[in-house]
């Protein structure tokens, strides 16, 4: 299993194919219809057509989201001399075309999108305008905000480049139409008292997890792959990240997630359906899993795609820690024309509670903006979730996160220990000796590294 192409995969089932017709603005400002004479269009700011007595300025916002559409559309009403043109810009663009306007030294929008998978090789790197340092004062949000995500974001000498977006805080999900028909209760502190209450633990889940296979006759495992399910929580429990700066700690953290995950495929409690395509969506049709442990960010996809589930699930808290898979951030560009107005729609996006719950209400992305949690609407019972108060449980679990810094060899680790992980799941290789080669092949590949 290699799990940043998960991630990726979700990301591109979310994005679906509209906006792709956007595709050939990218990177490109809309040109003003008239230029004020003696500036050039290199030079000057975007401006559209005088409306009035006004002048809108135009700011560019790469997301590789069509929702992102909900944040210029509403900050149009807050701030009608400013114009977001929002292009729906898929998932590697947003990155890789981001890193080649760095390297061409033109080419970048006001506001870019940054996922968690890819934000070391930024954080490392020039391009970005300090968050902090005029004409910006991000500095003054940091208590606001996330603690893990502000670290994220941050780079190793203090700047802050990558504005705080969304979380993905993660637990157990189970359907409840499932568990009834199995002969269990479905509420949500029952269930948690049936996989060890207080003192849940993975070994007393794999055992329930085992005991809800039986009861079904076989055809009913209670998560779907060992590799996603298992392997992706255990070794997010500990922080994410392969490395702390330079120095490898594959071997450290990913030998528990590796046996964990060997366990529960030999066990033969997973369904053994691999994560994010057409036999998972038909394995939600078939009942062939009933629950899964996976981030909050899984209601839109499932709430799109598959709607019958909607109203059946429920969702507790992971065996042993809280964990989160994902989230987002912005970043203004040093090449932005328009810092100041990108800034406004950024602080109003990400760090006001308006800009946060209007996406969160239509789309589900959680708030890193801890004030915006205090809407009564994360206190409320949620209809997805059958009536449960989910809202207020994933911002516990999202405000009680370990991290560390990312780094810009993120995506080579985590290719590498993905590699193993199949090795692991797919020939019955033994999880302690592929930890120790994932990380020798860490060190080979990664010029700089240490073990």
């Amino acid at each position: 299993m290699d799990d940043r192409l998960n991630r990726r995969g979700f990301l591109r089932l979310l994005a679906g194919a509209g906006g792709l017709a956007m595709l050939a603005a990218c990177g490109q400002a809309a040109a003003p219809a008239e230029q004020p004479a003696g500036e050039t269009p290199a030079e000057a700011p975007a401006e559209a057509p005088a409306q009035g007595d006004t002048v809108v300025t135009e700011i560019t916002f790469w997301w590789w989201d069509g929702v992102g559409q909900i944040w210029a559309d509403e900050y149009a009403k807050v701030n009608p001399k400013v114009k977001v043109n929002f292009v729906n810009t898929p998932f590697a663009d947003a990155h890789d075309k981001l890193l080649t306007s760095f390297a061409a030294g033109s080419g970048a929008p006001d506001v870019a999108s940054l996922e968690i998978g890819r934000i070391g090789g930024f954080t490392a790197k020039g391009g970005l305008a300090d968050l902090k340092a005029a004409p910006f004062d991000g500095g003054s949000l940091e208590k606001d905000m996330v603690a893990y995500k502000w670290t994220q974001g941050s780079t190793p000498d203090g700047r802050l480049v990558a504005m705080p977006w969304d979380i993905g805080p993660a637990g157990v999900w189970y359907r409840a139409d499932l568990f009834e028909a199995a002969g269990y209760p479905s509420d949500p502190e029952e269930v948690e008292a049936l996989i060890g209450g207080a003192d849940n633990t993975w070994d007393t889940f794999f055992a329930f997890a085992q005991e809800f296979k039986e009861k079904s006759g076989g055809k009913t495992s209670l998560f779907a792959d060992a590799g996603t399910d298992i392997y992706g929580a255990v070794y997010r429990q500990q922080g994410e990240g392969y490395a702390d700066g330079t120095k490898v700690l594959i071997e450290e953290k990913a030998s528990r997630p590796f046996a964990l995950a060997a366990q529960a495929r030999q066990q033969g409690i997973d369904a053994n359906i691999p994560w994010w395509g057409a036999e998972w969506a038909a394995g939600v049709k078939d009942n062939a899993f009933a629950g899964m442990v996976i981030a909050c960010w899984m209601q839109g996809g499932l709430t799109r795609d598959q709607p019958e589930t909607v109203g059946q699930w429920r969702i507790i808290r992971a065996p042993e820690a809280n964990y989160n898979w994902g989230g987002s951030f912005v970043a203004i560009p040093e090449q932005s024309k328009n810092k100041e107005q990108a800034w406004e729609f950024v602080k109003w996006a990400v760090a006001s509670a308006e800009g946060q719950n209007v996406l969160f209400k239509q789309s589900g992305v959680f708030p890193a903006y801890k004030p915006a949690w205090q809407d009564p609407l994360y206190d409320e019972p949620v209809d997805f979730f059958g009536g449960q108060r989910a809202y207020r449980i994933w911002a516990e679990i999202g405000d009680n996160i370990k991290a560390i810094f990312r780094t810009p060899n993120d995506l080579q680790l985590d290719d590498i220990v993905g590699a193993e992980l199949t090795k692991v799941l797919q020939e019955g290789k033994d999880p302690a000796q592929a930890a120790l080669d994932a990380e020798a092949e860490a060190l080979k590949r990664i010029e700089g590294t240490v073990g």
